[in-house]
């Protein structure tokens, strides 16, 4: 393990800590979980997301494939935003767990977020 990482990378436990506990709780069939997804006309999607879920978070885990999982993360939590809009619901839950999880992709790979590594000067 590099010791110069940053320990606000763990910023996307958060996240991913979420996101696993609501797959757990959609595979248990919680009683607010089948109401809510009842209630926006989505009662059949509720193991597949939750298996969603779950493939995310182990593919983000997966240190070998954490970019990846964290693409595939974005692009769910961009979901859960467009959901939230659409129904013109004003919880931040979506924009926070973004911001987390950016924030620790950030101090984990912070390479990937400077602008000289795509620049080349002549």
């Amino acid at each position: 393990m590099n010791s110069k990482k940053s320990n606000w990378r763990f910023l996307w436990v958060i996240p991913m800590a979420l996101l696993s506990f609501t797959a757990l709780a959609e595979f248990a069939h919680l009683d607010f979980i089948v109401k809510n997804m009842t209630e926006n006309s989505m009662a059949h999607l509720i193991v597949p997301l939750g298996i969603v879920k779950i493939i995310i978070v182990a593919v983000f885990l997966y240190p070998k494939t954490r970019l990846i999982g964290f693409l595939l993360c974005t692009a769910y939590i961009g979901g859960i935003i467009a959901a939230h809009l659409i129904q013109k619901d004003s919880s931040p839950i979506g924009f926070v767990l973004q911001a987390l999880l950016w924030g620790g992709i950030y101090f984990e790979f912070p390479h990937l977020f400077q602008a000289s590594r795509f620049l080349k000067e002549n």
